[in-house]
C-alpha cells in the first residue's frame, strides 16, 4: 500500500473509532474496517414487464431527468446517475447523460416536470433512441449524527418504447439504510480517495443509490446475447476534487473499483477524454488515473466518467454520481483603482471590487522601494486594508492582487504609495519654491495669506485634502495637480462662513500642465481665474461663488469639461479678451446672473447642459464662438442673447426645449443662427433644420417660414406670395426692405410680425434715400383665408399702401405708420382689421386711414399726426373710432372725411396724445 495512502487511512480509523465508540457502545473491529453494527431493512421491490417487450427490445436507450416528488428537494441528479450506472451495465447501447440533457436543452426541454409530461414519441425524435426512461423519485431523506446517517431513496421507473408509446418494463423499489463506520476497505487506495473525495453523506448516498437500483436493474429483460457479451463490472468510481476548482499544476485523482485485468479510462465530461488509468499493485480491480491540470484548462462542473474495457470489447461504463470537476486556470483579472490616504501613523487601501465571479479575496503587498522588495502583509475578503504602526512622513509602496477559488492570483495592480502624516491643522502662506505635496491626512490646509506656487514648482493635492482661506488666493505661476476622485473629493473654502476669498488663480502659465479634477470649490469671489492660462478643469463642483470660472485673454485655452456649476452668485462663466476656451459636457444651472458671458471672445460651447440661468443661459457680444450640441432650457429671460447688429451668433444644433420654430424664438433675442436645431434633448436629439428664409425674398411661400435677425436684413427683390395655407412668421428686430413694385401679398395666407418695443420690426424702402410710394405695399392680403394675421411693434414707411386690407380681419397694434404715399391703412370690402395703440404720422394722398364698401375697422386708442387726412370713409358700413388722439382736442373736423352723424363715431375723443401708443424711437 501506497505509504501517504497508508496514514490517510489510519488517521480515518482513529477518528472512526472515537466517534463511533461515543455513538454506540457495541463495535466490530477488523484489520481494515472499523464497523457499526447495521441494521438493514430491504423491501421487496415491484416490476412490470409487458408481453410486448419479448419481442421488442430496444437498443438505444435514454435515461431522462428524473422528476423529484421527495420532501427534500436535494438528491434528483445523483439518484439518476445512480440508475445509470447500474443501467448501463446491461448490453442496452444508453445515450450519455450529458448528451441526453444537451439535445432535451437544445429542444426548449430543462424542467424536468416538462420532460416527464412529454410523450415517448416526441421524446424519441429529439433523441433518435428506441426507448426513453422516466423515473419519479419518492423518498429522499437524509438524516446525519457525525458518522451516523439515515437514508432513505426510493424511485419509480418507466421504460417506454418511442415508436409505440408502450410501457415496456417498469419497476419500484424503496431502500433504508441505518449503519454508522466507515470501510477502511476493500482496498487501501479506494478508501483514501474516498476520504479524500466525499463526506460521509454523499458514501450513504451512494449505498442506498446502489442498493435501490443493483437488483432492479436485473428485472429488465435483456437480449439473450447479452449473457456471452456480458461487459466488465464497474462498482464504485470516486474522484478527489471535492467539487472544489482546480488551478494549473494541481492534480485530479480518479479510482475505479470492479472487474480485474481490464482496461480503464476516464472522461471529464467532453473536455478531456480517453484518460489512461493504471490497475494498482496488490489491490485486484483498483484503478487509478491522474490528470494533471495544464494552462488553459478552463471547465465548470464537468462530470467524470469511467470505462473498463477488456479484449472483447465489451465496456462498462459509470458516472461520478455526486461530484463534478471545476478546471480554472484563468486568474482574475488585475485590479483598478488601488487608492491610499495617509493618516497618523497609518495607510488606509481601497480599491474596486474583482469582477471575478469566483473571487476567493485579496492580497496585499507592500514594500520600501517602489520596484522591488515586495511581501505579503494581508489576506482579505474586503476591498479595503488599514495597514497601522507605520512611521509619519516616510513613503511606502503597495501593491494588491485578486485570488480566485482554485487559488489563481492575478496580476499585481500597479504601485501605489502610501505616506502616513500627523493630523492637521496645517497653516500656510508665501511661495512654494519646490515640488510640495499637501495630503489628506494634515487636513484642513489653512491659507494664512496669500500662496504663490513659483514658476519652478508643482504643488500636488492629494484626494480628499480639504482647503480653508482667510481671504487669500492659491495663484499657480507653475503647475497645480489637484486631482480628487468620485469618493475623495478635494475641497476649497473659505475659513469663516459668509466671508469670501480670492479663489485659485492661474497666472500667465500659459500651456503648461495644470490639473484640477473632482475638486469642490465654493465662497469665493472667482472660483477659478485663468489669466493666459489653460489648465484643464475636469469633474469638479463650483458652487456659492461669485463667479466660478473667469477665462482672459488669447493665450487662455482651457479645458472646462464635466463640471456642476451652479448657485453662484453672478455669471457662472465668464469669457473676454479673445479668449478661446474649450466648454463641453458641464452642468451649468441655477446662477442668479447669466450661465455664460461671452465678450469679444470665441470658445467653443459643446454638450453642456445650460437651464433655469437668471439672466440667460448665454450671452454673447462680438463674438466668435461656435455653440453647439448643448440643451439650453428654461433660462431668464431668454435662452440665448446675441447682438442685434452685426454678425449673427454661430448657434446650430442645440436643443431648445422644443423642436418648433416660433416656440424657439420666444427663446432667443437678437442674432443668433439656428437654421437647424436638434429635435429632442441631446444626446438622443438628431438636427433638423427650420424653415428658415434666406436673405433675398421673392417668389411663393406655401409653407409656414421665418424671417429672422440672424439673417436681417431680409431684401424683396420681386413679390413675394403666401399661399396654401402658410403662416410668415417674422422675429423681432427684423429689417425687411423692399424694392420698387414690390410687396408682400397674402393670398391663402398670413403674416405674424410681432416685435417689441426695444427690437421693433422694420418694413421700409430699399433705396439709400427713399422717398414715400418708392414700393407697392408692406402687406397685401389680397383674397379671402382662414389664416390669422397680426402685427405687433411695427414701422412700416415709404409705401404706397402700408396695409392693403382687402378681406380678412389683420390686428395691427402697437406700430408707427409712417411716410406712406397714398394711405397708412386701406381697408376694402368687408375687411374688418383692428387699428389700436398705433401712431399714424406723415402719410399722404388719402391719408392715415381710407375705408370704402362695406369695409368696417375698429380704430381705438392710435395717434394721428400731420397726415394729409387722418380718416376718410366711403364705407357705407358705420365705424367706430372712439378714443383716439386726433392731433387736438377737440378734432379739427377738417382731416376727418365722413359723415360724423351716420359713418364715423369719434366720440368720445382723447384730450392729449396716448401715452401707451407705440412709436419709433430717433
Amino acid at each position: 500500500m501506497n505509504k501517504p495512502f497508508a496514514r490517510i487511512g489510519a488517521g480515518l480509523t482513529v477518528l472512526v473509532c472515537s466517534t463511533l465508540l461515543i455513538l454506540q457502545g457495541c463495535v466490530v473491529a477488523t484489520r481494515d474496517a472499523v464497523i457499526t453494527p447495521q441494521i438493514r431493512s430491504l423491501y421487496e421491490g415491484t416490476y412490470e414487464v409487458d408481453p410486448y417487450m419479448a419481442d421488442h427490445k430496444p437498443r438505444t436507450v435514454a435515461v431522462l431527468p428524473f422528476i423529484n416528488q421527495a420532501k427534500s428537494q436535494e438528491g434528483s441528479e445523483a439518484v439518476r446517475r445512480g440508475f445509470y450506472n447500474h443501467f448501463s451495465s446491461l448490453p442496452f447501447k444508453d445515450m450519455e447523460i450529458y448528451r441526453t440533457d444537451n439535445l432535451l436543452r437544445k429542444a426548449g426541454l430543462e424542467d424536468p416536470a416538462a420532460i416527464g409530461a412529454a410523450s415517448p414519441q416526441d421524446l424519441g425524435k429529439i433523441l433518435n433512441v428506441d426507448a426513453v426512461v422516466y423515473g419519479t423519485i419518492s423518498n429522499f431523506d437524509k438524516l446525519f449524527a457525525v458518522l451516523y446517517s439515515n437514508v432513505s431513496v426510493g424511485a419509480e421507473i418507466k421504460m417506454m418504447d418511442t415508436k409505440t408509446g408502450k410501457m415496456l418494463w417498469a419497476g419500484q423499489h424503496v431502500t433504508y439504510i441505518h449503519e454508522g463506520g466507515i470501510a477502511t476497505s476493500p482496498i487501501g487506495l479506494v478508501a483514501t480517495v474516498i476520504a479524500t473525495a466525499m463526506n460521509i453523506r454523499d458514501i450513504q448516498l451512494l449505498r442506498a443509490c446502489d442498493d435501490l437500483f443493483r437488483e432492479m436493474v436485473k428485472t429488465i429483460p435483456t437480449p439473450t446475447i447479452a449473457e456471452a457479451l456480458r461487459p466488465p463490472v464497474i462498482t464504485l468510481l470516486v474522484q478527489d476534487t471535492k467539487n472544489l476548482p482546480k488551478k494549473a499544476g494541481d492534480e485530479i485523482r480518479v479510482v475505479i473499483q470492479g472487474t480485474p485485468k481490464m482496461q480503464a479510462s476516464f472522461h471529464i465530461g467532453e473536455f478531456k477524454k480517453n484518460i489512461d488509468m493504471l490497475e494498482q499493485e496488490g489491490e485486484p480491480g483498483v484503478y487509478l488515473g491522474v490528470y494533471k491540470v495544464i494552462p488553459g484548462d478552463n471547465v465548470n462542473r464537468a462530470i467524470v466518467t469511467g470505462f473498463l474495457r477488456d479484449d472483447a470489447g465489451n465496456t462498462a461504463e459509470w458516472v461520478d454520481a455526486v461530484g463534478s470537476v471545476t478546471l480554472d486556470t484563468t486568474p482574475p483579472d488585475k485590479l483598478e483603482k488601488v487608492v491610499t490616504v495617509g493618516r497618523n501613523n497609518v495607510v488606509l487601501l481601497n480599491w474596486e471590487k474583482s469582477r471575478a465571479p469566483d473571487l476567493a479575496g485579496y492580497r496585499v503587498y507592500r514594500s520600501a522601494t517602489p520596484l522591488s522588495g515586495y511581501e505579503e502583509i494581508a489576506r482579505m475578503e474586503f476591498v479595503e486594508f488599514r495597514d497601522e504602526k507605520l512611521v509619519n512622513h516616510q513613503k511606502y509602496y503597495y501593491q494588491v492582487s485578486a485570488v480566485d477559488r482554485a487559488g489563481n492570483e492575478s496580476e499585481k495592480s500597479d504601485t501605489v504609495s502610501g505616506m502616513p502624516v500627523a493630523p492637521g491643522p496645517t497653516p500656510v502662506s508665501g511661495a512654494i519654491e519646490a515640488d510640495t505635496t499637501w495630503y489628506a491626512g494634515a487636513s484642513p490646509y489653512i491659507i494664512e495669506e496669500t500662496v504663490v506656487v513659483r514658476d519652478k514648482a508643482l504643488l500636488t493635492i492629494e484626494p480628499g485634502t480639504e482647503i480653508r482661506s482667510r481671504g487669500g488666493a492659491l495663484v499657480i505661476e507653475g503647475r497645480l495637480n489637484a486631482q480628487g476622485d468620485d469618493e475623495r473629493i478635494i475641497r476649497f473654502a473659505a475659513l469663516e462662513p459668509g466671508k469670501e476669498w480670492e479663489g485659485i488663480v492661474f497666472h500667465n502659465v500659459k500651456d503648461k500642465e495644470n490639473l484640477v479634477r473632482f475638486c469642490r470649490i465654493s465662497n469665493a469671489s472667482t472660483a477659478l481665474s485663468c489669466q493666459a492660462a489653460s489648465p484643464r478643469i475636469e469633474s469638479c463642483e463650483l458652487t456659492a461663488n461669485g463667479t466660478a470660472i473667469r477665462i482672459q485673454g488669447a493665450f487662455s485655452k482651457p479645458g472646462i469639461v464635466k463640471n456642476t456649476i451652479q448657485k453662484n452668485t453672478r455669471t457662472a462663466i465668464l469669457i473676454d479678451e479673445g479668449a478661446p476656451p474649450v466648454i463641453t459636457e458641464n452642468v451649468i444651472q441655477d446662477n442668479d446672473q447669466e450661465g455664460v458671458r461671452i465678450q469679444a471672445a470665441a470658445p467653443v460651447i459643446r454638450n453642456n447642459q445650460i437651464r433655469q440661468n437668471r439672466g440667460a443661459g448665454i450671452v454673447a457680444a462680438q463674438s466668435q464662438a461656435v455653440i453647439s450640441g448643448n440643451n439650453l432650457i428654461d433660462n431668464k429671460p431668454f435662452d440665448m442673447i446675441g447682438e442685434m447688429t452685426g454678425e449673427a451668433v454661430n448657434a446650430l444644433d442645440n436643443w431648445w426645449g422644443a423642436a418648433q420654430g416660433l416656440a424657439i424664438l420666444s427663446r432667443i433675442r437678437g442674432k443668433v443662427n439656428i437654421k437647424s436645431v436638434l429635435n429632442a434633448p441631446y444626446p438622443e436629439g438628431k438636427p433638423v433644420e427650420l424653415p428658415i428664409l434666406a436673405p433675398a425674398l421673392s417668389g411663393t411661400v406655401s409653407a409656414d417660414s421665418f424671417l429672422v435677425l440672424a439673417n436681417s436684413p431680409y431684401r424683396v427683390t420681386r413679390d413675394v406670395v403666401i399661399d396654401g395655407g402658410a403662416t410668415l412668421y417674422v422675429e423681432p428686430g427684423v429689417a425687411i426692405r423692399f424694392d420698387q413694385n414690390t410687396a408682400i401679398i397674402a393670398r391663402d395666407g398670413g403674416v405674424m410680425a410681432r416685435g417689441t418695443k426695444d427690437d421693433p420690426i422694420l418694413f421700409t424702402a430699399s433705396a439709400t434715400s427713399p422717398a414715400p410710394g418708392y414700393y407697392v405695399s408692406a402687406v397685401k392680403f389680397a383674397k379671402e383665408t382662414k389664416v390669422n394675421s397680426a402685427f405687433a411693434y411695427c414701422v412700416v414707411k415709404y409705401a404706397s399702401v402700408a396695409f392693403d386690407v382687402w378681406f380678412g380681419a389683420p390686428e395691427i397694434s402697437f406700430c408707427h405708420i409712417a411716410q406712406n404715399a397714398q394711405s397708412g391703412v386701406y381697408t376694402r370690402n368687408a375687411s374688418t382689421p383692428k387699428l389700436l395703440y398705433n401712431t399714424f404720422s406723415g402719410n399722404r394722398g388719402e391719408g392715415a386711414i381710407t375705408s370704402v364698401g362695406m369695409s368696417n375697422p375698429s380704430i381705438h386708442h392710435n395717434n394721428f399726426v400731420e397726415n394729409e387726412v387722418a380718416i376718410q370713409t366711403r364705407s357705407t358700413i358705420y365705424i367706430d373710432a372712439r378714443n383716439n388722439w386726433w392731433g387736438s382736442a377737440p378734432p379739427d373736423t377738417g382731416y376727418i372725411f365722413g359723415d360724423l352723424e351716420k359713418n364715423i363715431n369719434i366720440k368720445p375723443w382723447l384730450d392729449a396724445p396716448e401715452a401707451k401708443a407705440f412709436q419709433e424711437k430717433k
